[in-house]
């Protein structure tokens, strides 16, 4: 009975310590991968939102000084486009700036979906088995259960 109590004590110290080394070279293998992981190319997007600003020139020509009354009448003709010329350029900025914003938005968006998407493939271990991810563990575990065996065998003799 003692044969046996030695073997199986000699057994569970093997499985424990190759289980306590693969559970470090694991922790070790890990760290390479997150080291690889942060030194993978990042895809960042950009947004191809370019406008042109508008440019409008008019020419009104006269020969010779208009009169007090057709410049008043200029100015006056002026000073009641300038209110539709302004909701006009209020509506084509907040258009213009809707569009940038969108547009980045959209490129930020993309970015961090496809940073998440890599995270998330390099946390679920590129679809490992479960004893791939936990041998070390699993060993000890092993180790440790047959070390109960044989100090239970140990005390019934």
């Amino acid at each position: 009975m003692t044969v046996t109590v030695v073997a199986l004590t000699s057994i569970a110290a093997v499985l424990e310590i190759s289980g306590i080394t693969r559970t470090v070279l694991d922790i070790r293998a890990a760290r390479r991968n997150i080291a690889s992981y942060l030194e993978l190319p990042r895809t960042v997007y950009g947004s191809a939102n370019v406008t042109l600003g508008n440019v409008r020139m008019t020419a009104d020509g006269t020969v010779g000084t208009p009169t007090l009354e057709q410049r008043i009448e200029a100015l006056e003709a002026w000073r009641r486009g300038v209110r539709d010329e302004l909701d006009q350029r209020e509506d084509k900025l907040t258009e213009r700036l809707t569009g940038s914003f969108q547009g980045a938005l959209s490129a930020v968006e993309q970015t961090t979906d496809d940073q998440f998407k890599k995270l998330r493939t390099y946390i679920e271990g590129s679809q490992q088995s479960v004893w791939k991810s936990y041998r070390g563990p699993i060993i000890l575990g092993v180790g440790v259960l047959v070390g109960l065996v044989a100090s239970i065998l140990s005390t019934l003799s």
